[in-house]
């Protein structure tokens, strides 16, 4: 029984055309449908042959666990020993190079002279007895201040309760105080940020 096939809006029979039948032998699926497309192959999808499974040798599959557990007993008695290691913080370690320099260039305090020490030491004092007579003073000021306050307050609450309550009030005229002065670091004007490449040099854990 011949089949016949549309190919491009011709009739042709698969025993007059040998060639189109090997041709159609060799694809695996075949889908044929009433739109112009006509014939559409699928790609073919073979599957990986099964790999062969290894038969393990029961003493290597043993020396394997040995040494396995053999690790976990070093790193446990290691842990024991030192304790938990911490993630190590860069920004706190001291390099070794700079600590040695440090050493090297560290330099002692000059001697100083029997009168040089005795003028430091009248100095300090002469400061402390200034610091000291300016605190007394500001003190005291405070003191007079706060004492007057309360005996105003206390006579106007004489006079009148309503406005003493009012006086007791936050004055939000005064509280809300603004500076406007130079910034430490002020900002370039017309500055142009560069956007170049960078390496990342982050260590991973």
């Amino acid at each position: 029984m011949a089949v016949t096939l549309m190919a491009k809006g011709l009739n042709l029979s698969l025993l007059q055309a040998p060639s189109l039948a090997k041709a159609c032998s060799q694809i695996q699926k075949l889908h044929t449908q009433g739109s112009p497309l006509l014939f559409r192959s699928t790609q073919q999808l073979w599957a990986e042959p099964m790999k062969k499974k290894k038969r393990l040798d029961p003493m290597m599959s043993a020396a394997r666990q040995a040494k396995k557990l053999k690790r976990l007993d070093k790193e446990i008695k290691k842990l024991a020993r030192v304790g938990r290691i911490l993630k190590p913080i860069e920004e706190i370690e001291v390099n070794l190079k700079k600590l040695t320099l440090a050493r090297e260039r560290k330099r002692t305090n000059p001697e100083l002279t029997l009168e040089e020490a005795d003028s430091r030491a009248l100095l300090m004092k002469e400061w402390v007895r200034y610091r000291s007579k300016l605190w007394r003073q500001e003190y005291f000021t405070y003191e007079r201040v706060f004492a007057a306050q309360q005996e105003a307050l206390q006579e106007l609450k004489a006079e009148s309760e309503e406005l003493y309550q009012a006086a007791l009030q936050i004055d939000y005229g005064v509280v809300p105080v603004e500076f406007q002065g130079p910034k430490l670091t002020p900002p370039i004007k017309n500055y142009q940020l560069l956007d170049g490449e960078y390496v990342d040099t982050t260590r991973k854990y």
